[in-house]
Order: structure tokens, then C-alpha cells, then sequence
């Protein structure tokens, strides 16, 4: 019965020290965001091989520069078929979205295509673009 109490006393002790670890742990998170979750979408009326591209990371600083000198380090871009209405959804994080969320759709060489594209920060849609054989969204001040 000793060794009972004993092991219990443990647990609880370690649960205590445990919950106290995700309390300062959640507590440090709240404080210093990751970032921003931008989540691309695009849709096509009609089936092709799409060129899509969008910005997955911010560049180090605010500036072109960074992002001028190599564009592939933020820039991911696949050729990837799309079907009528069927959303290709792309998600990633980025700590200043108003500067950089950026999705371009093309293609369509012998099909106009009419491309939709939206981004939406944190959940909520912030630019739509529709577009002929392209599109672009981007939340860049012009």
C-alpha cells in the first residue's frame, strides 16, 4: 500500500510539473507569434496543367533585396493539374503577409482557362482575383 501511495505521489507530482510546463510553454507563444497562417487557393473552370507559384517565406528583411538576389528561396512553384472547381489549396506561414503573400496561376495555351485565385490571412479572405489564361493575388502595396 506504501509503494501504491508512493507511485501516486510521483504521478501526481509529475503531472503537476508537466501542466506547469505547458502553462509557460503556451504563455511564451501567445507572446512571440510565429507568424501569420496565409493559405492560397486556386480554382480553373476547365482541366489543364497549371503553373502555380507562391510565396512560402518571407524574405529576411522588408526590403527587395533579399528576395531579388534569389527568388527560389521563397518562391515555390509546381506544374500541377487542376480539374474543373477543384481547389489546389497551398498553406504556409508568414510573419509579414501584408508585404509578401503572393499566388500567380497561368496556363491554358489552348483553353482560356478563367482562373480564380484568393488569399486568406489568419482565416479571413483578404484579396480575390479572377482571371482569363492568368491570375494574380498579392497583398503587396502596389
Amino acid at each position: 500500500m506504501t509503494n501504491t501511495r508512493r507511485a501516486t505521489s510521483r504521478v501526481g507530482a509529475a503531472l503537476v510539473v508537466a501542466v506547469a510546463g505547458v502553462a509557460v510553454t503556451h504563455g511564451t507563444s501567445s507572446a512571440d507569434p510565429a507568424g501569420h497562417q496565409v493559405t492560397y487557393t486556386v480554382t480553373a473552370q476547365d482541366s489543364l496543367m497549371a503553373n502555380i507559384s507562391y510565396i512560402n517565406t518571407d524574405p529576411p528583411s522588408p526590403s527587395m533585396a533579399a528576395y531579388n538576389a534569389d527568388s527560389s528561396k521563397y518562391l515555390n512553384s509546381v506544374h500541377t493539374p487542376i480539374a474543373p472547381g477543384g481547389p489546389l489549396v497551398y498553406t504556409t506561414t508568414l510573419a509579414d503577409p501584408n508585404q509578401w503573400a503572393l499566388v500567380t496561376a497561368s496556363g491554358g495555351l489552348r483553353v482560356n482557362p478563367q482562373f480564380h485565385c484568393e488569399i486568406a490571412v489568419d482565416g479571413q479572405v483578404v484579396v480575390r482575383q479572377d482571371g482569363g489564361s492568368g491570375v494574380t493575388c498579392s497583398t503587396r502595396p502596389r
